[in-house]
């Protein structure tokens, strides 16, 4: 009969609330031995709450022939009551205001010896019970600024005031730091004319580099589910983008929806764009691929720092093909005025959409969210344990964060992602065509007498993926994508194995990890 009072009791605190349990509780009035439980409207997020709102408590207990609840002087206000100090009804509701960690306390005096609340053990007749409640302020951002120098050190702060207009030139960046108060646990980020424009970080610091001339500001929202709560921080007219003469840079080549897509360092002057300055090369490594014409160039009416360059209908892009880029110094400036000059043979990596951040897979591939404890090494023994992977803020292609990793003298890594002991899996489709890609940033290569590499292993099926192999002439201090297709052997839940080999090198090799990314791949009939 206990076990069903219980049941009834919880029943009724899921359905009712806490009010009207007495009441039920009451008109059972059937004859249960003295027990205490004790519950409250937030026992599941630890008693915490947002300085202004209320929580409920309530006596549950069986038995009592007394109970004085005791709040703390000057913190709270009990809700229909004249007294904010103490309370003799079963169940309380009080409003607090005062930011801090508080005791209630609950004395209670039983007919008889009481049990506790699994009925395994008596606690006695007369029972004192402290009760924590956590009052966190409201939700504030406060935001400062700082200007980040060309060789990446901190520079001077900016005035955050609206209208202050810092100036700064195109393609320099300017890095935010956060303040919080009232523990906010996600951010959104928006931020006109800076890239990200966008961002939903959850480090208390993010780089925005200001590629088009212009007047931006920028707003920072701080939330939390539970204890709900919400503070938006905003600046009109804070930063001014100037003219720069610093030289401009491409810092990225991609194909998109059958375009390649140029990002430069910054706004680009449409009307000095010319189709003849631009030459395209798409080879194939196992059929013949025709001529390929460029039909149009253009700056992004949105992203000016992007020129896209488009193909006639029927000239169409495959992820099997091998799409080159180049340019001969013409016409094409910046929209201040600066000249761009020449490349050749800048390959372009293929973009669709990641599938290891589309749900639901949570794949950390960014590692923008993850921990240290989240890159589990997978207990190969020998060589393969003879690495470090820390998540670090130094460097990253996208965001604010990468993996980086050190392979020590003739070692090697072999590491997963997992979150609470279980692989993160993303879906694939059997039979189905993948492009699996990585982006790495390369700090030492070593003795250069061996070719390290970096290989995945697909599960199921343990396929090896060889995504980059570090020959000697390997590219140093700077970003590098690779990427290689795999068809997939079973249509479900996949995972990754990531393994890093430098046997054979007498010295470390260091890198930098990112953007890890699975994409369906449409191949060249």
């Amino acid at each position: 009969m206990k076990t069903k009072i219980k049941i009834i009791i919880a029943l009724c605190i899921a359905t009712f609330g806490l009010h009207s349990c007495n009441d039920i509780y009451d008109a059972i009035n059937l004859n249960e031995a003295n027990s205490r439980v004790i519950a409250t409207s937030q026992m599941n997020f630890a008693n915490t709450i947002r300085v202004g709102t209320s929580i409920t408590l309530g006596d549950l207990s069986s038995g009592v022939q007394s109970r004085l609840w005791t709040f703390p002087e000057g913190v709270a206000d009990i809700v229909d009551s004249d007294n904010d100090v103490t309370a003799t009804t079963a169940n309380v509701k009080a409003i607090f205001n005062v930011v801090g960690v508080h005791d209630v306390k609950l004395h209670q005096e039983f007919k008889d010896e009481a049990y506790d609340v699994k009925y395994t053990n008596k606690i006695g007749k007369v029972l004192d019970t402290t009760v924590v409640i956590t009052v966190l302020p409201q939700i504030k951002v406060t935001v400062t600024a700082n200007y980040l120098n060309p060789d990446g050190t901190l520079g001077a702060a900016l005035n955050m005031a609206n209208g202050a207009q810092n100036q700064i030139e195109a393609s320099r960046t300017i890095r935010y730091t956060l303040t919080t108060e009232g523990a906010p646990e996600k951010f959104l980020w928006t931020i006109p004319g800076g890239t990200p424009e966008t961002s939903a970080e959850t480090s208390k610091t993010l780089d925005v580099k200001y590629k088009k001339l212009g007047t931006y500001g920028f707003s920072i929202n701080g939330s939390t589910a539970r204890p709900a709560g919400s503070g938006t921080t905003e600046f009109t007219d804070l930063i001014k983008v100037i003219p720069s003469t610093d030289p401009v840079t491409l810092d990225g080549t991609q194909v998109i929806n059958n375009t390649i897509r140029l990002n430069f360092s910054r706004e680009m002057d449409q009307s000095s764009l010319k189709t003849s300055d631009f030459a395209v090369s798409v080879t194939h490594p196992t059929k013949s691929v025709p001529s390929y014409s460029i039909s149009s160039v253009s700056v992004d009416p949105v992203e000016g720092n992007i020129v896209i360059i488009k193909f006639p209908v029927g000239q169409n892009l495959y992820n099997d093909d091998t799409v080159k880029i180049s340019y001969t110094k013409g016409s094409m400036t910046t929209a201040d005025g600066i000249s761009a000059n020449s490349f050749a043979n800048v390959q372009a990596s293929f973009v669709g959409e990641n599938l290891l951040a589309k749900a639901p897979s949570t794949y950390d591939y960014s590692f923008e969210t993850s921990t240290n404890d989240n890159w589990v090494y997978l207990g190969w023994g020998g060589v393969w344990a003879k690495y470090t992977l820390n998540i670090s803020g130094t460097k990253s292609h996208t965001g604010t964060k990468s993996a980086y990793i050190v392979m020590e003298p003739n070692g090697g890594m072999i590491v997963g992602h997992k979150k609470n002991g279980a692989n993160v899996s993303f879906n694939l489709v059997q039979d189905k065509t993948y492009v699996v890609g990585a982006w790495v940033y390369v700090e030492s290569l070593g003795d250069k007498t061996t070719t390290p590499n970096l290989n995945f292993y697909l599960d199921p099926g343990f396929k090896e993926l060889t995504i980059f192999n570090f020959n000697s002439s390997f590219s140093v201090d700077k970003w590098v994508y690779s990427s290689v297709l795999i068809k997939a052997g079973a249509t479900g839940a996949s995972t990754f194995s990531i393994r890093g080999n430098n046997q054979g090198n007498t010295q470390s090799m260091k890198f930098y990890l990112d953007d890890i990314t699975v994409t369906e791949a449409v191949l060249r009939p």
